[in-house]
């Protein structure tokens, strides 16, 4: 097991190559083989072995096909096969999946994640909003339920009803890091500044080299107009991602608003570089040149 607590990719492969060749023996069930195949294949993915990982995946859906060959009506059967399309990045298929388990068990609030976590990768973001209801309806307290609909809140811009989603989130678990920064951004966003740099702060008490919080509340110090703080926010962020374009453009216009007009046009020119949209992101976001 490493530091973070989870178990070391090479640790878990054997684990459950030993228990694969259990089932080639006979000695385990094939409901058991199936998860043993899905973890083996995100242990593999987890060190970028895809290919590996994904005919693992394609081994675990067999046996989940074999079984609805047979006759299985059963929910979990379908739901393990979604979850498997899933992580193949099949998400129509994966969708397909989780509704055929909603047929059976209505209930089923696994589904309704997986079908909100699919529809999202698709960019349906109405949709996956629609999933996460209905799954927060059955467990209100369903934290990754309301962080992932807080996401997909504030892909479809609707970044107040983000912020409930990771106020709410915050009160389940206020050492929640990430839930601090999102709601920061949102915050800073809609031009809530106080409270959004009060949120940063925070994040960065509990991850202090938190990359995604050093940016955001550099983004904060940019729209508070404290640009040497944003500079140096933004300074510290791009030492741990250096090709972040959002990092690179945020200090560009903060070094334009404090006078270096060389150093501000060079970093705006890198960000473009990187993501040719950028200049319009920000547009968005209330920040132009």
């Amino acid at each position: 097991m490493n530091a973070g607590g989870t178990v070391a990719p090479d640790v878990m492969i054997a684990a459950c190559t030993a228990l694969i060749e259990a089932f080639a023996r006979g000695q385990i069930e094939p409901s058991d083989a199936a998860i043993a195949y899905v973890s083996r294949g995100n242990a593999r993915a987890r060190i970028g072995e895809r290919n590996l990982a994904t005919a693992d995946y394609d081994r675990a859906i067999a046996i989940y096909d074999r079984a609805i060959e047979l006759g299985s009506n059963e929910a979990n059967v379908y739901l393990g096969r979604g979850n498997v399309n899933f992580l193949k990045r099949d998400y129509d298929r994966a969708v397909a999946d989780y509704d055929t388990t909603l047929a059976i068990a209505p209930n089923s609030v696994d589904a309704f994640l997986g079908r909100g976590r699919s529809y999202y990768q698709k960019q349906d973001y109405d949709r996956a909003i629609a999933s996460y209801d209905r799954a927060l309806g059955l467990d209100p307290n369903h934290a990754e339920a309301l962080a992932e609909r807080g996401d997909a809140h504030e892909q479809a811009r609707q970044f107040e009803r983000a912020i409930e989603d990771y106020s709410r989130l915050i009160v389940l678990q206020p050492a929640n890091p990430k839930a601090w920064n999102n709601r920061c951004w949102d915050r800073a966003l809609t031009g809530q500044l106080e409270p959004a740099l009060a949120d940063c702060n925070e994040a960065l008490r509990l991850a202090p080299d938190d990359s995604e919080a050093i940016d955001s509340r550099g983004f904060t110090y940019l729209k508070l107009g404290r640009f040497e703080k944003a500079i140096a926010d933004y300074d510290a962020a791009l030492t741990q991602s250096p090709r972040q374009a959002g990092s690179l453009y945020g200090r560009g216009i903060a070094k334009l608003r404090s006078g270096d007009a060389v150093g501000g046009r060079a970093d705006i020119a890198a960000a473009t570089a990187i993501d040719p949209n950028i200049v319009e992101i920000y547009t968005h976001y209330g920040v132009q040149q």
